[in-house]
């Protein structure tokens, strides 16, 4: 399993974001683009799925850009996820209908809904580099 790097992405877009969520300052997508070395283009289609999922608020105009719509801490891993993944994290066909095929597909429903419990409890201001930060941080 590998996690998809469209949501990697926007984790990185989030924590960027949360950087100046204090100070209510909009960020313009090729500042955030720049900040996380990613294309500015991708950018804007991570940053439009966060917006339809209610993460992030658009400004338009010359001064316009994005920033989050909720404080970092009310942001968790799993709000990220379901944004840019849907109703699940770990999506499980429900199998052929074999003689196993229920338990597999019971025992990976499970581990979804472990893994969701697990994501919800990391924030996204967990997520904020700072300038001390020896980006080795480990779960």
């Amino acid at each position: 399993m590998r996690l998809p790097l469209k949501t990697e992405y926007a984790c990185q877009m989030l924590a960027q974001l949360a950087l100046t969520y204090s100070e209510e300052g909009v960020r313009q997508v090729e500042d955030l683009a720049a900040a996380e070395n990613l294309s500015p283009n991708y950018s804007v289609q991570i940053l439009t799925t966060l917006r339809q999922a209610g993460l992030v608020i658009s400004r338009r105009g010359k001064n316009g850009g994005y920033l989050l719509a909720k404080h970092p801490d009310e942001i968790s891993l799993a709000d990220i996820a379901l944004a840019m993944e849907g109703g699940s994290i770990i999506e499980s066909s429900p199998g052929n209908e074999g003689m196993s095929s229920g338990n597999v597909h019971a025992a990976w429903v499970r581990v979804n809904e472990a893994l969701l419990e697990n994501c919800r409890e990391i924030k996204l201001s967990e997520l904020v580099a700072t300038a001390d930060d020896d980006s080795d941080w480990m779960i």
